[in-house]
């Protein structure tokens, strides 16, 4: 606590420093907590000895933990290079697929200088490196001033785009005050706008609805039939909590805190209505990740071969359920649907 109060207030310096060093703060998906931490914290203190720096993960009830490093930059790409190892370990120990990825957390006002005119300097970080590189566009949740950028591929390349995006960044300091992202605050259900992690060891498994036309809809992964007293629309059934979700207030984390496990369902709508569904300036669909507490992506262009575009939607039964009743309602209240 006392920690992050001292770096609120260097954070109203505009410069994330404590004890004259750099804090540089990661976003690493709880899961691999473990693997940096060790068995009785050795690796983290073995890992803080050996690169003499300072490494800070608060403990959090959320699928994301803030990783903060301070100390000399070449310490602590060093002490980076090391954690990666850790957490590759770790996912070859659990069959999981190896994963070379760093997240950092960067101020708002700098990301313009990452991105570059018209994306030239991500394009540049993706072709001089070979690996994948994204900005999200959304800062993280309650309110912070912190945006994510994701850099995923070979262990050494991503550490040599991310020493060229501290490079770029020491040019641009930044501007406005700090509010650190506080992982207290996880929302969930825009995850993918932020560059966050949703708790997929939950038991998360795909569902693959594939449809043709705007009604669709209804032709989703649910086929049970609907529990007793499930009110239903055209084969979405819903539960009473519909009325009370649009109505929490914003913020509310209803995505987390249900109990249920979380899933993904894919469906598709005609390219030519996906400017309705997304509405003015991401309007509508804002509204319907809202009220529905699902996370909801969009793909930006057609499906290869298609006039579709790919709706992927993101929680449990019923929020699934309920974004894909608000997303076949705006569409239907639209009048472009012929029955």
């Amino acid at each position: 606590m006392n920690a992050n109060r001292a770096q609120q207030q260097d954070g109203r310096r505009n410069r994330p420093m404590r004890d004259g060093k750099m804090d540089f703060r990661f976003l690493i998906p709880s899961r691999d907590a473990g693997a940096i931490i060790g068995k009785g914290g050795k690796i983290i203190q073995d890992l803080r000895f050996k690169h003499q720096c300072q490494i800070q993960m608060a403990d959090c009830e959320v699928p994301e933990r803030v990783l903060i490093i301070n100390g000399d930059q070449v310490n602590v790409l060093n002490c980076i290079s090391d954690i990666l190892s850790c957490i590759s370990e770790n996912h070859q120990r659990s069959n999981k697929p190896d994963q070379n990825e760093v997240r950092a957390l960067i101020h708002q006002s700098q990301a313009g200088a990452l991105i570059g005119k018209g994306a030239s300097r991500i394009k540049e970080f993706r072709e001089k490196h070979n690996i994948d590189v994204k900005v999200y566009p959304q800062c993280c949740p309650g309110g912070s001033t912190e945006r994510c950028i994701s850099m995923r591929g070979n262990k050494d390349d991503v550490l040599g785009c991310l020493t060229e995006v501290y490079s770029v960044l020491d040019s641009v300091p930044p501007r406005g005050s700090y509010r650190y992202y506080d992982p207290s605050t996880y929302d969930g259900y825009n995850v993918t706008d932020y560059g966050g992690y949703s708790d997929n060891s939950m038991g998360n498994h795909q569902l693959n609805s594939r449809v043709n036309n705007a009604a669709g809809y209804v032709n989703n992964s649910y086929n049970s039939p609907p529990p007793p007293g499930y009110p239903s629309y055209d084969g979405i059934y819903l539960d009473d909590s519909y009325g009370r979700n649009r109505n929490r207030p914003s913020g509310y984390n209803s995505f987390y805190q249900q109990s249920e496990p979380v899933t993904t369902a894919q469906v598709t709508i005609p390219n030519e209505m996906a400017g309705l569904v997304i509405g003015s300036k991401g309007s509508k669909i804002s509204q319907i990740r809202h009220e529905s507490g699902a996370s909801i992506k969009i793909d930006s262009e057609p499906i290869n071969g298609t006039n579709d575009r790919l709706i992927t939607i993101t929680g449990n039964t019923n929020q699934i359920q309920q974004a894909q009743f608000l997303l076949q309602q705006t569409i239907r209240q639209s009048g472009l649907w012929n029955q």
